[in-house]
């Protein structure tokens, strides 16, 4: 008995210090959310509880009608959060959240004049209270109390230039601003009090060229990838170096999104052109060097997100423009061996992918 109360104090805690939801699974289903755009260019939703076996369609896209899906993080079984980009025609960004399991998803409010005509790119839980984001053109945004209130976070004598992906764990964050070239890697250390950006060398002689994704390990080992050659780094001391660990593991073009469970091993996915599809690449350590592999081809569509685990990789995307007129407009692709790959069942044919988040997951 006395084990018990123990127990059930330690979970109590828990859930204080957290405000997340402790859900004990049955077996090892994994829950999910991917996200994308429909016909109308309005931000789509589809969710899953069972690992991928069956998604659903989340959301009301009337309530944000032209604005895309440009990023989802999930924190918990029942809380997640989107980020929405602008129309085109100056209605600016959004941040949506759900806090019971996608059957309601609500605008946040931002402060006054953020977003105004810029688009939200990326988005990242630390738990269900602290959550940060970044738009397009580099202003910060924080919550500590799950999105009832944001707030901008400055970043004083640091220019970011235009934003791509951000990854956040702990007291660190790391945006990729491919706008800033090998000057491109942005970090905190302190959650938000003090800011640099870090240098990446030997960047190809290209004035796209520039960090396209991130995704951290601990607060000394985080990956990188750049466009438009097929380069991956990766520092181990925090940012204050950055090596071309993998350079050139697949044809020149953006890798847009990375996954890494360790220091020694990620993930990314490529697209190559609307009439190339894309492809989910494989980096790991090979003696002294990394090698990369290619996964998983696809030429009928081009990858944009991965969420991973130690057994188990999602990928999403949309379709080429020089794919089967038949196809759905959007692929899930999972792996449970790194190896065997297939196609999970969309509920629906109009949507395309971009980004995709599972609970628990390294990215």
């Amino acid at each position: 008995m006395k084990k018990n109360i123990i127990l059930l104090l330690v979970l109590s805690l828990l859930f204080l210090l957290t405000s997340c939801v402790l859900v004990i699974q049955i077996g090892d289903e994994k829950v999910g959310w991917a996200i994308g755009w429909d016909e109308n260019n309005s931000a789509a939703i589809v969710h899953t509880r069972d690992s991928g076996k069956t998604w659903e369609v989340q959301g009301d896209p009337s309530l944000w009608k032209g604005l895309p899906g440009n990023d989802i993080t999930a924190a918990d079984e029942r809380t997640a959060w989107a980020a929405l980009g602008d129309d085109g025609e100056g209605t600016g960004g959004l941040i949506i959240n759900t806090v019971n399991g996608g059957q309601t998803w609500e605008i946040q409010d931002l402060p006054a004049g953020v977003a105004a005509t810029d688009s939200v790119k990326s988005i990242k839980a630390i738990n269900c209270d602290i959550v940060w984001a970044v738009t397009l053109h580099g202003t910060v945004l924080r919550t500590s109390n799950g999105g009832k209130n944001w707030e901008v976070i400055a970043h004083p004598g640091i220019d970011i230039v235009q934003v791509n992906r951000m990854d956040a764990k702990g007291s660190d964050v790391w945006i990729a601003d491919v706008g800033s070239r090998d000057q491109g890697m942005v970090h905190i250390s302190d959650f938000g009090q003090g800011w640099r950006k870090e240098f990446l060398p030997d960047l190809l002689d290209d004035p796209g060229a520039g960090p396209m994704s991130v995704s951290i390990v601990d607060s000394q080992t985080v990956w990188a990838c750049v466009r438009p050659m097929a380069d991956v780094y990766r520092t181990t001391d925090s940012g204050n170096t950055w090596n071309k660990d993998a350079p050139e593991i697949a044809a020149e073009n953006d890798l847009d999104d990375l996954c890494a469970p360790s220091a020694e091993e990620a993930w990314a996915v490529q697209n190559i052109g609307g009439f190339s599809g894309g492809l989910i690449l494989k980096i790991e350590k090979d003696g002294d060097t990394f090698k990369g592999t290619v996964a998983d081809r696809n030429i009928n569509y081009q990858y944009e997100g991965i969420s991973c685990f130690d057994d188990e990789i999602w990928a999403v995307g949309f379709k080429a423009f020089a794919a089967p007129k038949d196809l759905p407009q959007g692929i899930i692709r999972h792996s449970k061996d790194w190896v065997n790959w297939e196609t999970q069942e969309l509920p629906v044919d109009n949507i395309g992918l971009w980004k995709v988040s599972f609970v628990g997951a390294y990215r």
